[in-house]
C-alpha cells in the first residue's frame, strides 16, 4: 500500500511541474507599456498596437489550453482515485495532459517569436538584455538565502 501511494504522489508531482521552461524566462505583463522599456526599446505606437493585439489573441488561447489543462488534470485525478484504474489508461490520461501542456508551451513560445518578427531580431535580443539586467536587479534586492543552500550541500 505504501509503494502504491508512494507511486501516486510520484505520478501528481510529475504531473503538476510546470512544462513551460523555454518561454518562462521572459518577462511577464504587457512590457511594451513600460515606458523606461519603451524608450530603451525606441518602440514605436505603432509595435505597441500590432504587440499588444498580438498578445490578446494570444491571451485567449492562453485561457482555452489553461482550461483543457485543468480539466485533464482533474481527470487524471479522478482516475487514480479509482481501485481498480488500469495502468494503460491512467498512462493514456497523462499522455493527454502532456500533450495539451506541450501545446500551451508551444504557443507561449510562438507569442515570443511573434514579438521577435514585429521589433526585429536585434531589438529582440536586446530585450532579452533588458529582461536579464532587470532580474539581475531583483535578485540583488531579494537575495537567495545561501546559509540554507549550503547546508543541503548545492
Amino acid at each position: 500500500m505504501l509503494r502504491k501511494s508512494a507511486w501516486v504522489g510520484l505520478l501528481l508531482l510529475v504531473v503538476f511541474l510546470p512544462s513551460t521552461l523555454l518561454a518562462r524566462g521572459m518577462m511577464h505583463g504587457k512590457w511594451w507599456n513600460d515606458k523606461s522599456i519603451a524608450q530603451e526599446l525606441d518602440l514605436t505606437d505603432s509595435e505597441k498596437k500590432e504587440i499588444d493585439e498580438k498578445y490578446t489573441e494570444s491571451r485567449r488561447r492562453m485561457i482555452d489550453l489553461k482550461y483543457e489543462i485543468e480539466k485533464q488534470r482533474f481527470e487524471l485525478d479522478l482516475l487514480l482515485r479509482t481501485k481498480d484504474a488500469d495502468k494503460q489508461r491512467i498512462l493514456e490520461r497523462f499522455d493527454s495532459l502532456e500533450q495539451i501542456r506541450n501545446k500551451m508551451s508551444k504557443a507561449r513560445f510562438e507569442m515570443l517569436l511573434e514579438v521577435r518578427e514585429t521589433i526585429g531580431a536585434e531589438r529582440f535580443q536586446e530585450l532579452k538584455a533588458v529582461h536579464r539586467d532587470r532580474g539581475r536587479k531583483d535578485a540583488k534586492k531579494y537575495p537567495r538565502d545561501w546559509s540554507y543552500s549550503r547546508e543541503r550541500g548545492r
